[in-house]
């Protein structure tokens, strides 16, 4: 099972900015505040698409085929994506916008919705307890967390993290390593005086309280 894929740095089509908060992270370079050099522009809405219906089930062969097709290309823009919000501003500042932000320039991703579907569900875990794993948890997957607490060790030091307590906390998966159940995301970063996209680890194993669901993107 693989823990990660290979993500290349490719400038997609032009970038719609707009002013957002930011946040830190243990996992995320820091850098300067500095003032854009050049005027913001307004986020604007993504192409239209025709809805898509999420299948009831799909087998894990059809997953890993959608992966490859959509999902390697949702990974690649938000890996760009982050290393641009270092000296521009990204989406609106919200764990959806930076999603739609990704999505737009993936034209065959299915969008996400206000509904909570981001695309098949693979992954479902409640504090300790996994209900769900239709696949293995790869780059380019959404993930969503609701009101989670985690507890546990980093190295010597104990560590509390506790997200998604106001919203469900969004993000894409850039790499999941599979012995420590640790799973690295980019999301929207809210605090102030960072880059506006972050880089964060969440230890699976470590969930004592809320939610977690990994989703697979599918095609639009």
């Amino acid at each position: 099972m693989p823990s990660s894929s290979p993500v290349g740095d490719a400038d997609g089509p032009p970038l719609d900015l707009s002013l957002s908060a930011s946040n830190w992270s243990e996992d995320s370079a820091s850098h300067p505040t500095q003032t854009p050099s050049h005027p913001v522009l307004p986020l604007e809405d993504p192409p239209a698409r025709a809805p898509v219906q999420i299948p009831q089930e799909m087998s894990s062969d059809d997953l890993m085929a959608v992966w490859g097709r959509v999902g390697v290309q949702i990974c690649e823009v938000g890996t760009t994506l982050f290393e641009k919000s270092r000296r521009t501003l990204i989406g609106d500042g919200s764990y959806l916008g930076f999603l739609r932000a990704v999505f737009s320039q993936v034209p065959n991703a299915m969008l996400p919705s206000e509904s909570s579907e981001y695309g098949y569900l693979i992954y479902a875990q409640t504090g300790t307890a996994v209900q769900r794993r239709a696949s293995d948890i790869m780059p380019g997957d959404v993930i969503a967390l609701y009101d989670v607490k985690l507890k546990g060790h980093k190295g010597l030091q104990s560590y509390h993290q506790s997200v998604g307590a106001v919203e469900p906390l969004l993000g894409i998966v850039s790499d999941y390593e599979v012995k420590k159940a640790k799973v690295k995301v980019f999301h929207a970063n809210q605090h102030v005086g960072q880059q506006t996209v972050e880089s964060v680890s969440y230890r699976l194993e470590d969930l004592k309280s809320g939610a977690v669901k990994i989703f697979r993107v599918l095609e639009a």
